[in-house]
């Protein structure tokens, strides 16, 4: 096992299609976090997203990792662009190195992409009372989003989550706002 300040180095970097394979794997372990929720522990034995929806982001420019010292994924944000949006996917760290900032420094990274894109907005959807899911969100600044104002996309999103398996109402839509940063700078 590595030591703490061993799992401290990190960096954020674009994912390479040849690394694809291995973020199911890292989103598993993730999951695994769920084990700790009666409700959902359902969650730690599911499927996790195809390494062919990561070639995908991989290929479009939307898929970064967070590699350790020796450049080994232990973390990954995948997402898409959507009109003026940019719409995580799945972000996912895994369990060993859970706590050590590294989601943080995923979304982060992504707001620098985005801006640089001239996208308006970040939007995601998540558990609203899971602690690492919209608690932490919030922190980094996203806004849950009312039903009642959602766009198709983002409405056909929740209905397919609750179509495979996540509990009515469990799941809320959040966006953040790039042009808030942009007028900052």
């Amino acid at each position: 096992m590595n030591s703490r300040a061993e799992k401290q180095s990190f960096q954020i970097r674009d994912a390479r299609l040849t690394e694809a394979e291995q973020l199911p794997a890292i989103e598993i372990s993730a999951a695994q976090s769920f084990r700790s929720l009666p409700a959902l522990t359902w969650i730690a034995t599911s499927d996790a997203m195809s390494a062919d929806a990561h070639r995908r982001s991989v290929r479009t420019g939307t898929c970064w990792v967070a590699v350790d010292a020796m450049d080994t994924p232990v973390g990954f944000l995948t997402a898409s662009v959507e009109h003026d949006d940019v719409h995580i996917l799945e972000m996912s760290v895994a369990l060993p190195w859970q706590g050590y900032g590294i989601g943080k420094a995923l979304l982060r990274h992504l707001e620098q992409w985005a801006l640089r894109k001239k996208l308006t907005g970040i939007t995601l959807t998540t558990f609203q009372e899971v602690p690492w899911n919209a608690p932490f969100y919030s922190k980094m600044g996203f806004v849950i989003l009312p039903n009642k104002t959602l766009d198709q996309r983002l409405a056909s999103v929740l209905d397919s989550e609750h179509s495979h398996g996540f509990p009515k109402d469990s799941r809320c839509a959040m966006r953040f706002d790039l042009r808030r940063i942009a007028h900052q700078k």
